[in-house]
C-alpha cells in the first residue's frame, strides 16, 4: 500500500529536533545558573564566616591593657574603669605609648629659666642645676637615692628637698604621660567647665595622701590636657589652675612647652644623646 506523503512527516520531525535543541539548552542554562548560584552562596557563607571571626572594632576603639600597661605599683584596684580609659586616649592622642616609651632624655628649663633638668627616662636619672642656691642635685629615680652639692659641698640635708622638687617638676612636665605610674591611682569626675569650655575631668591621686591630688581637664574631642590644676591634701581648693597648651610634636610624641600665662616648662627638647657623666659626676 502507497504511504502518501503530505509533509506531515517532516514537519513533526522539525518539531522535534527543536524542541530538543532546545531542551539541551536549556539544561545547559539552568545547570550554569545553578553553579553561578553555588559560587555566589560559597562566596557569601565564606565573607559571613570571615566577619563573625573578627574582632569587632569601632571608630575611636580605646587602647588595651597591652598597648599602654600600667607601671608595676600602679594601684589598679582604686582606679576606677572610665579613668583608666581615659587616661588611655590621652596617651594615644599624645603619640602613643610605644613612641614615648622610645624617648631616652628630655631636657628643658624651669618657668623664670633658673632651673635646668636632665632627664634620662629610660634609665631613670636625674641632674637638677639650680642658679638660685648654686645647687646640683643628681638622682637615682629608680632606688630613690639623692645626692646634693651646693657650692661644690655636699649637702644632705638638702637630698629629700631635692626629690620632691623633681617630682613636682616632672609632673608639671608630662603628667598626661605618666598617670599609670607607680603609687598612683586614677579617677574619673565627669564633666568640669573651665574658661566656657567642657572638659572630662581626670583626677591623679598619688599613693601619699600627704601628696595632695592632680586635676587634669581633658579636651573631649581632641583627648589632650588643655589645663591642669593641684589640690592639697584635704582642701577642696585648687592651689592653682593652670594651662597645659602649646603641644609641639618632637620624637613623634606631643611635647607642652612655653604654655599661656608664662607658666610651665620652657626649652623642652628630646635628646637622643647625653653625657653619661650629667648623671653620675658633679
Amino acid at each position: 500500500m502507497w504511504k502518501v506523503n503530505t509533509g506531515l512527516d517532516e514537519y513533526g520531525n522539525g518539531i522535534s529536533r527543536i524542541i530538543h535543541s532546545l531542551s539541551g539548552i536549556l539544561i545547559t542554562f539552568t545547570q550554569y545558573q545553578i553553579d553561578k548560584f553555588m559560587r555566589a552562596l560559597l562566596f557569601l557563607l565564606i565573607i559571613g564566616f570571615t566577619v563573625s571571626c573578627s574582632p569587632e572594632k569601632t571608630k575611636e576603639e580605646p587602647l588595651s591593657a597591652n598597648q599602654n600597661p600600667p607601671e608595676e605599683g600602679f594601684d589598679l584596684a582604686a582606679s576606677d574603669p572610665a579613668a583608666i580609659q581615659l587616661a588611655d586616649s590621652v596617651m594615644q592622642a599624645l603619640g602613643g605609648r610605644s613612641n614615648w616609651d622610645k624617648v631616652r632624655f628630655v631636657t628643658w628649663k624651669s618657668a623664670d629659666g633658673s632651673v635646668t633638668y636632665y632627664w634620662d627616662k629610660q634609665e631613670r636619672r636625674a641632674r637638677v642645676e639650680d642658679q638660685n642656691d648654686a645647687s646640683v642635685a643628681l638622682l637615682n629615680l629608680a632606688s630613690g637615692e639623692t645626692k646634693v652639692q651646693v657650692n661644690n659641698s655636699d649637702d644632705p640635708a638638702k637630698a629629700a628637698a631635692a626629690k620632691t622638687a623633681f617630682s613636682k617638676a616632672l609632673y608639671e612636665l608630662a603628667l598626661p604621660f605618666l598617670t599609670k605610674s607607680k603609687d598612683f591611682s586614677l579617677q574619673y569626675m565627669g564633666e568640669d567647665t573651665l574658661a566656657k569650655q567642657r572638659y572630662n575631668s581626670l583626677v591623679v591621686i598619688p599613693k601619699d595622701s600627704t601628696a595632695g591630688r592632680y586635676k587634669l581637664f581633658v579636651d573631649k574631642s581632641e583627648k589632650l590636657v588643655r589645663y591642669w590644676s593641684f589640690y592639697p591634701a584635704a582642701s577642696n581648693a585648687a592651689a592653682f589652675v593652670l594651662p597645659f597648651d602649646n603641644y609641639q610634636k618632637q620624637n613623634e610624641v606631643l611635647i607642652s612647652a612655653n604654655r599661656s600665662q608664662g607658666s610651665g616648662p620652657k626649652e623642652v627638647k628630646i635628646e637622643t644623646e647625653l653625657a653619661d657623666k650629667l648623671f653620675t659626676e658633679f
